[in-house]
């Protein structure tokens, strides 16, 4: 499981993000909205990043506030997004492993079978660091990855191990 509490910070497959598709989300007043999506076993105060809603200022990262049911969640939204339109379907709500700014100095990626891809996104979905395994590679894949928004590990092969060192 992730170890986030000393440095390097260390994830595995149970790491990996679930991902759930959104059906929509509704402004709920000025201070919160009601994202309905498919069952999404997401509890209160879980971290998550919504990715490829339009419109797209509903991307980003955001703690749960409520679950008032199976495929409904409350999320606080900053006064800015008041004024959003309401989303329809499309798009996905991500499990986040964390939400705020990251320093990685150094990425290590590594036992990585041949073939196998890692992916990580920050808050909005673009992509911070998408290397390729492959026999060469072996055992080790890795970057300089510097400043990104959040961290969302949307593919994590096992038994790969991914190591970031924070700064």
């Amino acid at each position: 499981m992730a170890n986030t509490q000393t440095n390097p910070w260390t994830f595995t497959n149970a790491d990996q993000a679930t991902s759930t598709a959104i059906t929509s989300i509704v402004r709920n007043g000025i201070a919160s909205a009601l994202v309905t999506a498919v069952a999404h076993g997401l509890a209160a105060n879980a971290p998550i990043s919504i990715q490829g809603v339009t419109p797209f200022g509903w991307n980003g990262g955001y703690r749960v506030q409520a679950v008032p049911g199976a495929n409904t969640f409350l999320i606080t939204i900053p006064a800015w997004k008041s004024t959003l339109a309401n989303a329809g379907a499309g798009g996905n709500v991500l499990t986040a492993a964390f939400l705020d700014n990251i320093r990685a100095e150094q990425g290590l990626w590594d036992q990585a079978p041949a073939a196998s891809t890692l992916l990580l996104t920050n808050l909005v979905g673009n992509t911070v660091w998408n290397p390729h395994a492959t026999l060469a590679d072996q055992p080790y894949n890795s970057a300089k990855i510097l400043w990104f928004e959040g961290l969302v590990i949307n593919t994590l092969p096992a038994p790969s191990n991914l190591q970031l060192t924070i700064y």
